[in-house]
């Protein structure tokens, strides 16, 4: 009889598990892969989307550190060819994508290693360059990379724009293929 009430006991405790992680709903930050041509280039954007959820911009993106641009794993950003970003060369493959957030001006950090979250490692730098930051009217509750402002008669350049609260920093990508 003890072995039959264990055993009932040990199956509800199992499918009770099973039920609670089923449960667990919609991450905080949802993960987005976009991929996106830019002349004959194919790039790839992985990310997570933090939201402000009431809090302040600069608590979760402070001004003057290094962020991981988005939210758990750090940002990956991939091309198949090289490309110009920020007028800096970048050779083809996939790399992690950093900011340092200031008032007017972003520091945009492309950098080999392929660590998870806040685990940045500057002597794995690329390519450092400035973006300008903007003030917008639109206030952005989620935040969200995407490509802008193609050359519709070149097609070989776009923007690529991080948008946040009331902050929009776009810098150029150029493909010369």
């Amino acid at each position: 009889m003890k072995r039959i009430l264990t055993s009932i006991l040990t199956l509800a405790l199992f499918f009770t598990a099973q039920f609670a992680f089923a449960q667990r709903g919609p991450a905080a930050s949802p993960k987005v892969t976009i991929k996106q041509m830019v002349g004959n280039t194919e790039m790839e954007l992985v990310y997570s989307r933090p939201s402000l959820d009431g809090r302040d911009l600069a608590t979760l993106a402070p001004n003057g550190k290094v962020w991981r641009t988005g939210a758990n794993e750090n940002t990956k950003i991939n091309f198949d060819k090289p490309v110009k970003l920020g007028g800096k060369e970048l050779a083809a493959g996939e790399y992690s994508l950093y900011t340092i957030p200031g008032g007017d001006e972003w520091t945009i950090i492309i950098n080999k290693a392929k660590s998870w979250g806040t685990q940045y490692d500057e002597s794995q730098d690329v390519v450092r360059f400035s973006a300008k930051a903007t003030t917008t009217d639109k206030k952005v509750e989620t935040f969200s990379i995407e490509m802008t402002d193609f050359n519709k008669n070149t097609k070989n350049e776009a923007k690529i724009e991080l948008a946040w609260g009331n902050v929009s920093v776009k810098f150029p990508i150029e493909v010369t293929n």
